[in-house]
């Protein structure tokens, strides 16, 4: 592992990033980059109370969502699923998802694919249009 790779993340040790619509924030943290890991991908990510966030699909790779605050609703291939903090989200890869926050807090989730961040071009390439903002300005 080269010198200056972490093995702990503080949301402030990455750009925190903000969708251009301004209803999701997110900090990717396990990259090649930051920490050598080419088998996953991971994160932290938050959607404002009251929206809904756009929908993707990951042709090759599942994600994993561990939900710490807040509560919303998974929309996997049309079909609504409720979560809440303490769950845990399977996204199957090729599903088409998004998520909403129909509650009063920020939802705030754990993201995890497991893909490295070199081998995922359709994540960085859309990540890579969302402004980066100041930590202090997290929901």
């Amino acid at each position: 592992m080269a010198d200056g790779m972490r093995y702990i993340f503080k949301v402030s040790d990455v750009p925190l990033i903000q969708s251009p619509d301004g209803t999701m924030q997110d900090s990717v943290m396990i990259t090649e980059d930051t920490c050598g890991s080419d088998q996953y991908t991971a994160g932290l990510f938050w959607v404002r109370p009251g929206t809904h966030g756009h929908s993707d699909m990951h042709p090759a790779q599942d994600e994993v969502y561990y939900i710490i605050s807040g509560r919303g609703i998974l929309h996997l291939e049309g079909v609504e699923h409720r979560m809440e903090a303490g769950d845990v989200v399977f996204v199957p890869q090729g599903h088409e998802h998004s998520v909403s926050n129909d509650g009063d807090e920020v939802l705030s989730l754990f993201w995890a694919i497991g893909a490295g961040w070199s081998t995922i071009p359709e994540i960085r390439d859309e990540l890579s249009t969302w402004p980066e903002i100041p930590v202090d300005q997290n929901w």
